[in-house]
């Protein structure tokens, strides 16, 4: 069990899952005062503000400590790119978003009491994460990073008005199948440059490119069935020269990972990846809007400590 004389942390997303992360955050609250645990509680106002406390939550301590995002990935993702630099720092999630695939895919706790429970506690490991370049950007990744129509589409997600109609219907990961669909007869699928471990690929009329950490992202989607948080290694899947019935397919067999069984949907995997775009193509990690045209990216093994309940 977890020593109460020591604090923990907890960054919440407040407008997060159409403002569901605070119903959740006050739930956690009163368990955490049930039990007499030692908290401090920090509400975001702003992007970037989840990384920046993060940052100066972790400068003022040298010894193990636990940091908690309440919210969806893109919360996660900000607390993941203010811890990478220090290796005391112990991360979480409470998931009040429209995704959370990270809860789904590398924390593993189904409700909140069991995640609790599980902060409660000295279960931790070190995963892999993913450092990602893009024109005058560096970051990094936990779950995925993506070129294509898959970045597209988290874009119009994060900014649809509809959003907000399917988290209320608790039905937040409907919105990106409802997007990749009316998005599949816009988008226009070119040319592509990938490149693994210094063996370059080209592909013609490419749909999206995703290099995954874990198995699963656009909420609940598992992409990448085959891989795993501390392997070393990514995996990485192009889909290209397809027509429109056959992405549909794609994205239908997506959910239970049978896409890979499909001609054009090819899968790798490697240490060092880069991809460029020969036209205007946005890039998102952990489905935030990262960059354009290109990327690079490379496995930190075991970079990141983390909460795990594992299976």
């Amino acid at each position: 069990m977890q020593n109460l004389n020591e604090t923990i942390y907890f960054i919440v997303n407040p407008v997060a899952g159409n403002k569901g992360s605070m119903i959740i955050w006050e739930k956690a609250e009163d368990i955490l005062i049930s039990e007499n645990v030692s908290y401090e509680v920090f509400f975001t106002e702003a992007k970037g503000q989840a990384l920046r406390w993060t940052k100066e939550i972790l400068m003022q301590t040298n010894q193990k400590t636990r940091i908690i995002a309440v919210g969806g990935d893109g919360t996660l993702h900000e607390v993941i790119n203010g811890a990478a630099a220090f290796p005391h720092a112990v991360i979480g999630s409470i998931p009040g978003g429209s995704g959370n695939d990270y809860v789904r895919g590398v924390q593993k706790t189904t409700d909140l009491e069991e995640a609790l429970s599980l902060f409660f506690c000295d279960v931790s490991k070190s995963l892999d994460i993913g450092q990602y370049k893009t024109k005058g950007h560096t970051g990094y990744f936990m779950n995925s990073i993506g070129i294509g129509i898959d970045a597209e589409i988290t874009y119009e997600v994060d900014r649809s008005p509809l959003k907000k109609w399917f988290n209320f219907l608790k039905a937040g990961k409907l919105i990106y199948l409802f997007i990749f669909i009316r998005k599949l007869f816009t988008y226009k699928p070119g040319p592509m440059e990938l490149t693994i471990d210094g063996k370059r690929r080209r592909f013609e009329k490419v749909w999206f490119i995703v290099i995954a950490n874990q198995p699963y992202f656009g909420g609940g989607m598992k992409i990448s069935p085959k891989s795993k948080l501390d392997d070393g290694i990514f995996e990485v899947l192009a889909v290209h020269d397809l027509s429109l019935l056959k992405v549909l397919t794609v994205f239908l067999t997506v959910l239970w990972g049978g896409h890979l069984n499909i001609k054009n949907v090819d899968s790798f995997s490697g240490n060092v990846i880069s991809v460029k775009d020969f036209r205007a193509a946005k890039v998102q990690a952990d489905g935030e809007n990262v960059g354009m045209d290109e990327v690079e990216v490379r496995v930190l093994k075991e970079k990141i400590c983390v909460m795990f309940k594992g299976r």
